[in-house]
């Protein structure tokens, strides 16, 4: 956690170099316009915006869809490209981007001339625009859905994960304001299984003890947690299960004593251990570096390069490198985050203990009210 933006960066003095994608794309199709998810969320805002259209399947929309768009499956394009407007652009989206490169060859092919594909899909739209949009596995029948909570405020990352099969989830790292998730339950009418913080936080209150007295579900901790307050240990390889869903924990020390990681069929929720493009702060309390280094070497780095990253913050709050990459994949990170370049241990130690601001005056006030409620 860096509560105050630092300048740490390699050459931060000028505009950072462009990063290669960490995440799964569709081979680009000759001479298809494609729209990046910021290209998009700008024309969306114009008083005459591009006419949206979905061409997933309708079980993959009643996940996820944009608001004020329009609906036709592939499927159907064909015999319906007539129901779309005619001399306005259209911006196709699918899942990942594969299927509406083939919706935008038929409107071609139909003889609609302004036409682009969202660049990523949803997906893509939902990790670098908005969190908050659920994620799904695709088929949408397989696994579990994700949602983020980001606090614009704090700059943390909360988690709704849910097993659709089961109508059962969890929330991990919750905010102090538990209405969203709240919220989020109701509307999809989900029984909350399990709270799990991955770490004792010093940047902001917790919500765990309200969500637990407005639904009952458990908080769930590290075993080597101080918290005062009613709770369940976890340990190394312990599993916390919500429907058929299990969270597999590691213990990951170094930001904390008490921090956990949880891994979850191809993804990691690492809290503060690993940050897009840095590492959580460990002078701010009961931290230390070269057990930082031991979690991330002997453990989350052991990862394959496409498990998907989910940490506890994001933003210039902190001052990391990539202030609004709100999800990440551990081979990214492995080739690009400025604390796992660094060229040996020693080096990394120093990384870490040498240039950081100084300690937020709130943050063992926070750490207090964290333990006893």
């Amino acid at each position: 956690m860096g509560e105050e933006p630092t300048d740490r960066s390699p050459g931060a003095s000028g505009e950072p170099a462009a990063l290669p994608h960490p995440f799964f794309r569709p081979a680009e199709h000759p001479g298809h316009l494609r729209v990046s998810p910021g290209e998009l969320d700008r024309l969306r805002a114009r008083d005459v915006p591009p006419i949206l259209l979905d061409v997933r399947s309708s079980e993959q929309r009643a996940i996820v869809h944009f608001e004020g768009d329009r609906w036709i499956p592939l499927g159907d394009l064909p015999r319906r490209v007539a129901e779309l407007p005619q001399g306005g652009a259209i911006v196709v989206y699918c899942h990942y981007g594969g299927t509406a490169q083939r919706a935008a060859d038929l409107l071609r092919g139909a003889g609609r001339t302004e036409v682009a594909v969202l660049e990523g899909g949803i997906d893509e739209y939902a990790r670098v625009i908005d969190p908050s949009l659920p994620r799904y596995r695709d088929p949408p029948d397989d696994g579990w859905l994700l949602q983020q909570f980001p606090n614009r405020q704090t700059g943390c990352l909360a988690y709704l994960v849910t097993d659709r099969a089961h109508d059962e989830a969890i929330v991990v790292d919750p905010g102090h304001d538990v209405g969203p998730y709240l919220a989020a339950l109701r509307e999809q009418r989900l029984k909350l299984r399990a709270i799990v913080e991955t770490h004792t936080h010093a940047d902001h209150l917790s919500g765990h003890a309200e969500l637990h007295a407005r639904t009952s579900a458990p908080i769930w901790l590290g075993r080597n947690s101080p918290a005062q307050y009613p709770h369940r240990p976890l340990a190394e390889g312990d599993g916390v299960e919500f429907g058929g869903e299990e969270l597999v924990v590691w213990e990951t020390p170094g930001h904390t004593r008490d921090h956990l990681s949880l891994r979850l069929d191809g993804a990691v929720f690492t809290g503060d251990t690993l940050l897009p493009g840095s590492c959580g702060r460990t002078d701010l309390g009961d931290g230390s570096p070269d057990r930082l280094w031991e979690s991330l070497t002997t453990k989350l780095l052991t990862l394959p390069d496409e498990t998907e990253v989910f940490s506890a913050h994001y933003g210039p709050r902190h001052g990391l490198p990539q202030p609004e990459r709100y999800s990440s994949t551990i081979g990214f990170e492995r080739r690009t985050n400025e604390a796992l370049v660094q060229p040996s241990r020693e080096a990394f130690l120093t990384y870490m203990t040498d240039g950081w601001p100084p300690k937020p005056a709130d943050c063992d006030a926070i750490v207090r009210a964290n333990l006893v409620r």
